[in-house]
């Protein structure tokens, strides 16, 4: 796990601390001894992170009498600045230099630039690790993790201004993600017309995930959290792949998931750009799974018209489960039965036979009443608008899913679990930062964490004077 310390120096520094444990007072018992590990290993680090700040940070910052700023004026040094600098191994205080032009009235550190921090106290790492623990708890009790396991204080406030400033990060890399996609697109379709394009500068690749099977699918819903005042929809996307049972049905194995508050042409987006990630135009099925909303399917035929639409069966099962309702008299036992028996036959005969044998039943069936006319004419009109989508025989054959489960379950892991607590009310950039920060931890990517928290390595990125904390 040691990075930086070398067999020697571990030897050396076990030699010192063995010396140091003769001055220390004897533990009787494991909870003592474990108590003062955790002391000795925090102290410790406050002490390693003070002496390795010394050498790079005062006038080592120092980087001249002058630089050029963005505007086409002269920055001149001014002086060295204080701020605080905290880590997960406690705070520390550095001096570093400070630039300002008079044009522009804009003032830089250089350093803090450097080693990608911006005006909130923490480290990248720190900022990370704290984001970890936010995007899966809520924000009281995150603090107190933190605190109990790293004896570092933190406040609530400064753990949402983190959030906000990662969760910032991550949108905007994946709003340059769908950028490069749709550059993408553009170049195939010239290649295809045979156009001539202007030559651009190579772009990043993006990082791909590896194929693992034959089948991914894809699938959007809502859910829906009390954001900026009142209860309003929050989109979900995933794209995951699977793996056959032994019976040959297929078993979720991988996923990934976009969440946020957003208009379905942005969902629509981002469901490429992260399909495109794991490379479903390399998978021999591409399937896409969704309920009746028309918006679901005009992401699907838009994005994805060679995927194989499935209507979600359950959902196709609640239209069944309905009109039998209206159909039958519920406060009638003999009734109900009835219509319990009329709805397990027709669900039986949607899956095996598929959605013909259902619709010629709705045609032929008679009603008595307006409400029952409507009711039956609204269940056609769906099973007659989805019936491509509904060839359930052959699915179940295939061993595809048809039932939109994980597709829901996105809703709840991502959205629900996070945004719905008892009197949970966000404002709209929180909840859209606090989002970002969760899908990156359940999409695997938490490592990056650290690295998303870094500013951009220039001048507006690092702020005013007055934005710094300045001792």
């Amino acid at each position: 796990m040691a990075k930086h310390i070398s067999t020697d120096v571990r030897k050396h520094l076990y030699d010192v601390v063995s010396e140091l444990f003769k001055s220390l007072p004897t533990m009787h018992t494991l909870d003592d001894a474990e108590e003062l590990a955790e002391e000795v290993r925090q102290l410790v680090g406050e002490i390693i992170l003070e002496k390795s700040l010394i050498g790079m940070t005062g006038k080592a910052t120092y980087k001249g009498p002058r630089l050029a700023c963005e505007c086409g004026g002269t920055m001149r040094f001014v002086g060295y600045r204080k701020r605080w600098v905290k880590a997960m191994v406690g705070e520390t205080q550095i001096e570093r230099a400070y630039y300002h032009c008079c044009a522009c009235h804009r003032g830089i550190f250089p350093w803090d630039a450097e080693q990608g921090l911006t005006s909130k106290v923490g480290t990248r790492r720190f900022k990370g690790s704290v984001c970890y623990v936010m995007g899966l708890n809520t924000y009281s009790h995150g603090i107190g993790v933190i605190s109990r396991l790293c004896d570092v204080i933190i406040e609530e406030s400064s753990a949402e201004a983190i959030v906000l400033e990662v969760g910032a990060n991550i949108r905007a890399r994946e709003k340059a993600r769908v950028e490069q996609v749709k550059a993408q697109i553009e170049r195939e379709t010239a290649e295809r017309l045979m156009i001539e394009t202007p030559d651009c500068a190579p772009e990043t690749p993006l990082e791909l995930r590896p194929v693992v099977g034959k089948r991914i699918y894809l699938g959007v819903d809502a859910a829906t959290a009390h954001i900026g005042g009142g209860w309003h929809n929050v989109q979900n996307g995933i794209v995951f792949t699977v793996r056959q049972d032994d019976d040959g049905k297929d078993t979720l194995l991988k996923r990934a998931y976009t969440a946020g508050q957003m208009d379905m042409e942005t969902l629509g987006w981002r469901m490429r750009a992260l399909s495109t990630v794991w490379q479903e135009r390399a998978y021999l099925e591409r399937v896409f799974l969704g309920d009746g909303a028309h918006c679901n399917w005009e992401i699907a035929s838009l994005h994805y018209p060679n995927a194989i639409m499935i209507l979600d069966f359950w959902h196709a099962s609640g239209y069944i489960w309905a009109l039998a309702r209206k159909l039958y008299r519920q406060d009638d036992q003999k009734q109900k039965a009835l219509g319990d028996k009329w709805a397990a036959e027709r669900l039986h005969s949607l899956k095996h036979d598929g959605p013909a044998p259902l619709l010629r039943a709705l045609k032929r069936r008679k009603v008595k009443t307006e409400e029952q006319r409507e009711a039956l004419r609204t269940a056609t009109v769906y099973f007659r608008n989805n019936r491509k989508r509904m060839d359930y025989p052959a699915h179940v054959a295939a061993g595809r899913m048809i039932g939109s489960g994980p597709v829901e379950a996105a809703c709840k892991s991502c959205v629900e679990c996070r945004l719905k607590g008892t009197g949970m009310r966000w404002a709209e950039d929180g909840a859209d930062a606090i989002l970002a920060v969760r899908t990156t931890i359940l999409n695997g990517d938490d490592g990056r964490l650290s690295e998303l928290a870094r500013a951009a390595l220039n001048a507006t990125a690092i702020g005013q004077r007055s934005t710094i904390r300045v001792a």
